[in-house]
């Protein structure tokens, strides 16, 4: 039993189903590799708070990790194993390297890592996440057999409605599972369901399909490839403010085409979709800070965000959550 009073912190998360705990490096390294990769753990800063907190239920093939170090790591697995691992961050972040690709991760941008990929990651100390590992087996039973098994892009934000539904979808099952595991596990059909609810929807993850009347800005994979590339360069530069032309080198098109693509795929422009992404950032700060009762200057973090008129910001953030950032602040210190 793992009752829903005992989540206080999101590391806490399926505390119900503990796998391990250790405040020693070597023994962490070695207990998460045997339920994951082995691989190389280093504390970075804050040795003296490592905690190594791995929690995991099994839904079929499919299983169900909430994992956290409490320390800044480095995790090292080299090539992985045969498994895809999705990554939710709960809260911190983490900046993941794969297959020679690089992004940041939050609890706004959650991380999809392929099978058998060259993988390195470094967690900040307050980071913990849920993970769905996939094995490629219960993922290939899920699509014809003259089709390869599918490609997800490295990063996948939150502000994609698509990925919003299913990152939702998949921390209310973890959330209840966290309270009520031991009535589902009465029911093995119970979570064969689960199971195939969490596969069908990876479909949500992948690359946008192309519509067959678009223009050519989305007439080619090449074209909806260069569009993520330039979302991808947006979530992994959260905090700086980018300038069309370096999104535009980035995702290796003109600006003129970048607009137009952004347009007709997002219905907003590049630059208004990189506001919104650091603006969904700075709430999340905003929250983190509030509930940890830590104090926090407003100004600082959105400087740290790319936001220097401090007017202007903040006009956006009321114009796109409703409040002032203050009101934010205050609402979560006295909720």
């Amino acid at each position: 039993m793992c009752p829903a009073a005992n989540l206080s912190k999101p590391c806490q998360l399926l505390d119900g189903y503990p796998l391990s705990r250790s405040r020693s490096v070597t023994e962490a390294s070695a207990l998460v590799g045997r339920a994951l990769s082995p691989h190389q753990l280093h504390v970075r800063s804050g040795a003296a708070h490592f905690e190594a907190r791995h929690n995991q239920i099994h839904l079929g093939q499919v299983a169900l990790n909430v994992l956290s170090y409490g320390a800044e790591v480095e995790i090292d697995p080299g090539e992985r194993g045969d498994y895809y691992l999705l990554q939710l961050p709960l809260q911190g972040r983490a900046r993941v390297s794969c297959n020679g690709q690089e992004a940041w991760v939050g609890p706004n941008m959650m991380s999809v890592l392929q099978p058998r990929a060259q993988t390195r990651m470094v967690w900040t100390g307050d980071c913990a996440m849920i993970m769905l590992q996939v094995p490629s087996q219960a993922l290939s039973h899920n699509v014809a057999e003259e089709h390869p098994l599918p490609a997800f892009n490295l990063a996948r934000s939150r502000l994609d409605p698509a990925v919003a539904a299913w990152w939702q979808a998949v921390t209310d099952l973890t959330r209840n599972l966290h309270s009520h595991g031991a009535q589902w596990l009465r029911h093995p059909a119970a979570f064969g369901a689960m199971e195939a609810f969490l596969l069908s929807g990876l479909d949500l993850l992948r690359p946008p399909s192309l519509a067959p009347q678009a223009p050519s800005i989305l007439s080619s994979p090449g074209n909806a490839n260069r569009l993520q590339r330039a979302v991808d360069h947006i979530n992994a530069h959260v905090h700086q403010a980018l300038s069309l032309t370096t999104i535009a080198a980035a995702a290796c098109m003109s600006p003129r085409a970048l607009e137009a693509g952004f347009r007709r795929r997002y219905d907003t422009s590049p630059l208004a979709y990189a506001r919104q992404v650091r603006l969904t950032h700075v709430h999340l700060a905003l929250q983190l800070a509030a509930r940890e009762g830590r104090s926090t200057s407003l100004t600082d973090v959105a400087l740290q965000h790319g936001f220097v008129h401090m007017g202007r910001f903040a006009a956006y953030y009321k114009q796109y959550f409703g409040c002032s950032p203050s009101v934010t602040l205050r609402g979560h210190l006295h909720s």
